[in-house]
């Protein structure tokens, strides 16, 4: 609450540098989302790549703003399967995806679990396609020593609701090889962005988990995932941008709140259906993923935080159907994550105490 305070008044307005040095690497740009810049940035690609390629390869189980985003850009879809107990890409599957009309190829750290991509990295070369890091969930997490968003050619980042940096508002991409290709993208007309503020104050109130159970049961589209490629493409306000400047602050507290939570749950729930992690490597835990085998989530689950993710794998969604590349394939381990996995809360509204109950409840329930 001090760092929204604070960010009404003048001050600090260079969040993107100090996003740069803090990662380590690479130039940056903001925006309104972080949808908006990877639309931004496959245009970009493409006009550099001369309109030859078409098509972006992406996970079979992820975030439908991905598929509207590259869809915004004018282009098609092509999805690869995952792993299901590690969430890590299926190389034959990618294989058989990757073809010469593929731009990019999008990794991601999903829940900000570190995700290994040394093979899309690989399949990417092989094509001349741009790789893309999508850490949208991982700001702040490290694998072997490296910071997530800066492994790839370029690192995606997302501060809406839920991520770990949640400013209600905001994306950056961080352009991790001096490609250049980042200096031309205009996200638009700046606005002060007092409303933002206002809206993410509401929303730390609104989201406390009593009173969010109630908003998320209204016609408010809170806690939905939904494609929706007709987007408004705008520049981060400069008041946003301080919030991010004081918030980046605490990025390290948060997130290693969620990975205490994370102990907790795996303690009680053991590693039989929860996703292992290098001891080198260092997660965020956006929310703490679970393997069950269930179609519905009870509601004194539901009402403890416990929820699904994306619903249905990108190939099973109707609307995104239209805009798939001829060719693509089945992703049937996606389509078993949308069924199977459930993610429990991780946010600072949790304590230890509530993470224990809600891991006895689960462990009792699908055990």
């Amino acid at each position: 609450m001090y760092a929204l305070i604070t960010a009404v008044f003048p001050g600090e307005n260079n969040f993107a540098s100090i996003l740069t040095r803090y990662l380590g690497t690479g130039t940056c740009v903001l925006a309104a989302e972080g949808r908006s810049l990877l639309t931004l940035l496959l245009l970009a690609l493409r006009k550099r790549n001369a309109n030859r390629s078409d098509a972006v390869l992406l996970p079979g189980y992820t975030c439908y703003s991905v598929a509207a985003a590259v869809v915004r850009a004018g282009l098609k879809c092509r999805v690869y399967d995952l792993n299901p107990l590690t969430f890590a890409p299926d190389m034959a599957s990618v294989r058989s995806a990757a073809t010469p009309d593929t731009l990019a190829v999008v990794a991601q750290h999903l829940f900000g679990i570190p995700t290994p991509i040394d093979g899309l990295r690989e399949v990417a070369s092989s094509l001349g396609a741009a790789l893309i890091e999508d850490a949208a969930q991982g700001l702040g997490g490290r694998m072997a020593g490296s910071m997530l968003g800066a492994l790839g050619d370029y690192g995606l980042f997302s501060f809406g609701r839920g991520k770990p940096l949640p400013l209600g508002c905001g994306g950056a991409l961080l352009d991790n090889r001096g490609c250049m290709i980042t200096e031309g993208i205009v996200t638009g007309r700046k606005s002060a962005g007092y409303g933002g503020l206002l809206k993410t104050a509401a929303l730390q109130v609104l989201t406390h988990p009593r009173i969010y159970r109630i908003m998320e049961a209204l016609p408010l589209g809170l806690g939905r995932t939904v494609f929706d490629p007709g987007f408004k493409i705008a520049p981060m306000p400069p008041v946003m941008q301080r919030l991010g400047v004081r918030a980046l602050m605490y990025l390290e507290v948060l997130n290693a709140h969620r990975r205490m939570l994370a102990g907790v749950y795996r303690s009680i729930l053991g590693d039989g259906r929860t996703r292992t992690v290098s001891g080198l490597d260092m997660p965020v835990y956006t929310r703490f993923p679970v393997l069950v085998n269930a179609n519905t989530i009870p509601p004194h689950l539901w009402r403890m935080g416990v929820r699904r993710m994306y619903p249905k794998a990108i190939i099973e969604v109707p609307s995104i159907r239209p805009y798939l590349a001829s060719g693509s394939l089945a992703t049937p381990a996606a389509a078993r994550l949308a069924v199977q996995l459930i993610t429990l809360p991780t946010h600072q509204g949790i304590t230890p105490d509530m993470a224990r109950r809600i891991a006895r409840e689960v462990k009792e329930l699908f055990a």
